[in-house]
């Protein structure tokens, strides 16, 4: 790090974060190390003023925005939240630089950025209830969304602030003090390093419910993705485990099947094993004849619509898995209902070899 005061020091959120991974099965590289105050506050008070700060983001040069001061303290000592140390306030940087470490941005306040990381941008979700389909609203955010009472697909839990409901909500017991962020990232490994995917695992981790996978070291920035170099997320063919319950669908450590705690109804078994789906599936083997043929993903990867795998280590073309974030993006979008493309912009028999059509490639 460069040479800066022990305040500014302060100030500068997770700066020695690096999260640096290889194509390997081993666990993701994410502990910090350094400096305490570059996190935590122990009384939320330095020189007569609150330490703790609600925070606008980083800034272009590295710099943090301070925003206003907050009497009031949170969990961990921490002395911003998780959405003030990746937000920005650059319309364009997704990836703030500190030396040798790096910060993953998901939230630019300025403008929806050109090169969003891999799980997309909050940015049109946070501007108003006209744009609640841009994005998942997160307390911090975004508004609870205006036209949605639950999240939708969600047909399994009755409390209303339940994160299983919306991730809208400040945290309370009622969701187990995990709102915002922590809905989906429930325990967040900042301190060590485990085989918990970009910390996404559950009240249910100990029975097996979190989700594993291969992380890009720069997540899926534009100008560092290849052939293979990018996210592998793993999958399950659920052909495989049969149509058991809940608890042994979490087990399988699939992104889809972490998805389906909150959209559960859209990750069904309907239409497993008949010719006409009622759903589009998701945890099923992408065919390789037909018209999927021509979409090997092992050899012409597209990061737009994307696969999971049975061993994201060793990817093999009859592994190939479809799952929820082949279409959506996670955090926000560019499109409405957070897909990776323009929906209406699918045309059937209008080649244009993008979106839908990667996979279905003879309805092009």
């Amino acid at each position: 790090m460069t040479n800066i005061s022990l305040s500014e020091r302060k100030l500068l959120l997770y700066s020695i974060l690096t999260l640096a991974v290889g194509l390997s099965a081993s666990p993701a590289t994410a502990k910090v190390s350094g400096v305490c105050g570059n996190c935590h506050t122990m009384h939320n008070s330095q020189d007569g003023t609150a330490v703790l700060h609600s925070g606008a983001g980083w800034a272009d040069d590295g710099t943090f925005s301070s925003g206003e001061a907050s009497e009031t303290p949170v969990g961990y000592l921490l002395i911003a939240d998780c959405v003030g140390c990746h937000s920005s306030t650059s319309a364009d940087k997704t990836i703030i630089q500190l030396g040798d470490n790096r910060i993953p941005i998901v939230f630019n306040t300025g403008a929806y950025p050109s090169k969003a990381l891999a799980g997309g941008n909050f940015y049109n979700v946070s501007r108003g209830e006209t744009y609640d389909g841009y994005g998942h609203n997160v307390y911090g955010i975004s508004e609870h969304d205006s036209k949605l009472m639950t999240a939708p697909g969600n047909n399994r839990c009755g409390n209303a602030n339940s994160c299983h409901n919306t991730l809208a909500v400040a945290p309370t017991a009622q969701n187990d003090y995990r709102g915002s962020c922590q809905g989906c990232h429930y325990n967040v490994y900042h301190h060590q390093d485990n085989d918990r995917y970009r910390f996404l695992n559950s009240h249910d981790e100990q029975f097996g419910a979190y989700v594993q996978g291969v992380e890009h070291a720069s997540w899926e920035y534009p100008d560092d993705t290849t052939l293979t170099d990018h996210n592998f997320y793993k999958g399950v063919d659920r052909d495989n485990i049969g149509q058991g319950g809940t608890l042994e669908l979490k087990q399988t450590q699939g992104i889809s099947s972490y998805c389906a705690g909150c959209h559960n109804t859209f990750h069904s078994i309907e239409g497993i094993g008949t010719d006409t789906w009622l759903r589009h599936p998701t945890d099923i083997v992408l065919p390789e004849e037909g018209e999927y043929a021509q979409y090997n993903p092992v050899t012409n990867y597209e990061t737009q619509s994307p696969v999971a795998w049975i061993n994201p280590a060793t990817p093999q073309r009859d592994e190939a898995i479809v799952m929820c974030l082949s279409c959506h993006r996670v955090h926000g979008s560019e499109h409405p209902d957070i897909l990776r493309w323009d929906y209406s912009e699918m045309v059937a028999n209008q080649p244009n070899g993008e979106g839908c059509f990667v996979c279905h490639t003879t309805k092009d």
